[in-house]
């Protein structure tokens, strides 16, 4: 479910769109086996249009306009059919919620869950081989509105076990989830409960685009500054999903100097050895003093408590705190009773479970096996920018008058907004803010285009991720291979993920891409949810190897293929996007033909 729900945090009241009426809302918990499904029956029980503008460089855009009161729901993580869950006659979908044909939906997110209505799911987790174990999650992914509903604190955990929990000092160890949020509670815009006052929708706490664009309070499992008790020397197993936006964060474990964490010894860090990030084992421990996130990431850490008795800070520091705040209390205290295990688990055992970083997969058309190093063509390029902040005053977001997010050029998203009308006023020879390759999600559908980016299933390609200034890059539905890098953030040897922090100081990063089975559509976007909400994403479509109608836009002369990323004839500012991203880091060359005319409206979709 859903809808509007009273919440309690730190002592105040306040009225949020919620899973289930709690946040975070619940855990899926998924034993090890085969043929594993996940099945969700989300059902919207909200009943008005909440139309609210939406602006890019925390208001200094111009206003796009969105129903906050849409919904769907993404599987961040899961490696699973994209668009709808593959047919069983055993397994019929029936009732409100289903897809066409008595079909469940996949991990679709391109879907609208209108106000009253309900979407059915199934995600069939190993139908590509055994699903990779680890700490996932799920929410909202409604253009528009992702950003404010997950910082209403709708988001939840989804844990898939496999070998590694069968480890015996794995199994031994003692596991805390933690839901890590960012909701705007100590924002001037939040609005709490008065006494007395009833959740509705007429009442709903955080309902402001602006107010998910700042640093907030950390909650950690719905709480502010929780208090986590462990026996001395007891294993545990953390696993931390950063459901937060839109702020890095690094999580360090000090000794504390007082009973609540009012002070701690900052010189002191007690080490956390990081064995899986995003939900994917890695083939060694990565050791460092601190856990650094960023929004979508997931930490999967063992810890020892010290031996004797005391109280430790868990801290967390952002760019705006940069001396930290403690985001949760572990006590080590005698009395918790016996620990359940002191032995931590050994790293060779644990990363033996990792997937393989060199494997078989087709390059260029030749089969092989693959690896970060083998790989030297560059095959596609993915700019995460941000143009500078406009020298304009922000746009005040108002927080009683709604928008229509169905009138003409709002950029409403899906179903929203005019194709003539969105692009009316988009200047050719310049990238829109926020951007990826210099072109914006809302004005590729207002042209009609089917996808912005393609792949063929089957095959492996690397790509260079490249930022202007700094972005959590996510992809959808098939994790990527991260190349050995010079980070001094995270792990610099390979692994796998499926969210990853690009910025202008470390220069590109590269990955492979290895587009496994599953055709169909998906996105990728940055998880500041804000950077997404504002038009940072792509769809691309992952094609069958003989599908030339999903690969191309259209033939050239010769009859060679123009990809679906290409351009029709008359978009001058793809065109321009497309240089533009040819240049970077550099500026393209000046095009009078480019930039001497205005765009005209989108045309037809050529024949393929």
């Amino acid at each position: 479910m859903f809808g509007a729900s009273e919440v309690t945090i730190d002592g105040a009241r306040y009225c949020l769109r919620t899973y289930n009426g709690g946040v975070p809302g619940p855990t899926i918990r998924v034993a090890p086996g085969e043929d594993r499904r996940i099945k969700v029956d989300l059902h919207n029980t909200l009943t008005t249009v909440q139309g609210r503008e939406v602006s890019g460089q925390e208001g200094h855009e111009e206003p796009t306009c969105h129903d906050f009161n849409l919904t769907n729901l993404h599987f961040h993580g899961g490696h699973v059919q994209p668009n709808y869950a593959t047919t069983d006659p055993a397994d019929p979908c029936e009732g409100d919620g289903c897809a066409s044909e008595g079909r469940y939906y996949g991990d679709n997110v391109l879907i609208t869950v209108a106000q009253t209505e309900s979407a059915r799911y199934r995600w069939d987790l190993d139908e590509d081989g055994p699903h990779h174990e680890g700490t996932n999650w799920y929410h909202p992914h409604i253009h528009g509105a992702t950003a404010i509903q997950v910082l209403n604190g709708a988001a939840g955990a989804i844990i898939v076990e496999g070998p590694t929990d069968l480890i015996p000092e794995v199994a031994a160890a003692r596991e805390r989830v933690m839901v890590i949020t960012e909701l705007p509670l100590s924002n001037e815009r939040t609005r709490p409960l008065a006494d007395g006052e009833s959740c509705t929708e007429e009442t709903l706490s955080v309902n402001n685009f602006l107010s998910v664009t700042e640093g907030m309070p950390i909650q950690v499992n719905g709480q502010v500054k929780p208090r986590l008790k462990a026996a001395p020397g007891q294993v545990e197993r953390w696993r931390m999903i950063y459901a937060g936006t839109p702020d890095e964060m690094a999580i360090k474990l000090h000794p504390a100097r007082d009973v609540d964490c009012a002070d701690y010894d900052r010189g002191t860090v007690i080490q956390l050895s990081q064995y899986a990030r995003d939900g994917l084992t890695m083939p060694r421990y990565y050791k460092n003093d601190a856990v650094w996130v960023s929004p979508g990431y997931r930490v999967d850490s063992f810890v020892q408590a010290p031996e004797a008795a005391g109280v430790y800070c868990l801290v967390g520091r952002r760019v705006h705190d940069l001396d930290g705040t403690p985001i949760a209390i572990f006590d080590v205290d005698p009395a918790v009773g016996a620990p359940t295990s002191t032995v931590l688990p050994d790293e060779a055992t644990v990363g033996a479970h990792s997937p393989p970083v060199s494997f078989m997969g087709t390059v260029d058309g030749v089969t092989r096996e693959v690896s970060c190093e083998d790989v030297e063509t560059i095959h596609q390029r993915v700019g995460l920018l941000m143009p500078p902040t406009p020298q304009t005053s922000p746009v005040a977001l108002s927080d009683g008058g709604e928008c229509d997010p169905h009138a003409g050029g709002h950029g409403g998203g899906h179903g929203g907004g005019g194709g003539e009308d969105i692009l009316a006023d988009v200047p050719v020879c310049e990238c829109p803010a926020p951007n990826i390759n210099c072109r914006k999600f809302e004005h590729r559908r207002a042209w009609g285009y089917r996808s912005d980016r393609v792949g063929v299933v089957g095959t492996v390609e690397k790509w260079q991720i490249v930022a202007l200034d700094g972005h959590p890059y996510h992809i959808h539905i098939n994790p990527f291979l991260v190349c050995g890098n010079d980070s001094n953030k995270e792990p610099n040897f390979p692994h796998w993920r499926d969210t990853f922090w690009v910025q202008a100081e470390d220069g590109p990063r590269d990955v492979l891409m290895h587009f496994r089975r599953f055709s169909g559509t998906l996105v990728q976007h940055c998880h500041k949810l804000n950077h997404e909400d504002e038009g940072m994403m792509e769809v691309i479509e992952l094609c069958a190897p003989d599908d030339l109608e999903c690969q191309c836009l259209g033939f050239d002369e010769s009859g060679a293929c123009i990809s679906q990323a290409g351009c029709y004839e008359d978009d001058l500012q793809c065109q321009f996007a497309a240089a533009v991203t040819t240049a970077y880091p550099g500026p393209p060359d000046f095009d009078r033909a480019l930039c001497g005319d205005g765009p005209p409206g989108p045309p037809d979709p050529p024949a393929p």
